[in-house]
């Protein structure tokens, strides 16, 4: 028995359309987020590393920055924290080789969001002075430039 063109189209076409027949209340996720947590705006900060100092950049935002981060997610001023690295292209001619991002949901986040470094400092790095952590950081890579992106339309 041989299945004729029209036949297999139809068989597909079946196939397809039984499998996106999914209920409504089964695709609702229970951790959608609520439109006030949702990611409204993303500092972009783009860092030219020596590659002498790779390891030492990677120390400073594993080590010092990513606990700050944590800290000031668990406040409620920072939505999220995320370092990536550039795969490709490379070279000593690209502009930057490493970005991060910090996630706002309000403007008014974006205003200040290490208005109280002084004091979430010392708990969690407690025998660092501000001086040396910002020394560790500015010695460990360049910071290109910066900038805020808002979010127009998203889908998860």
């Amino acid at each position: 028995m041989s299945i004729r063109p029209l036949g297999l189209a139809l068989i597909i076409g079946a196939s397809f359309l039984a499998g996106t027949m999914v209920p409504a209340a089964g695709t609702q996720s229970s951790a959608t987020p609520k439109p006030s947590d949702a990611v409204k705006y993303v500092e972009v900060s783009y860092m030219k590393v020596d590659p002498a100092k790779t390891t030492e950049y990677l120390k400073v935002e594993q080590d010092l920055w990513k606990p700050l981060h944590q800290e000031l997610v668990k406040k409620g001023q920072v939505k999220s924290w995320t370092l990536y690295g550039v795969q490709f292209p490379s070279g000593t001619d690209e502009k930057y080789d490493f970005v991060t991002v910090n996630a706002f949901t309000q403007f008014g986040q974006l205003e200040n969001p290490y208005a109280d470094f002084d004091q979430v400092l010392p708990k969690i790095h407690p025998d660092m002075k501000v001086e040396d952590f910002l020394s560790r950081t500015e010695s460990s890579r360049r910071l290109v430039r910066s900038e805020i992106w808002a979010v127009i339309d998203h889908a998860e």
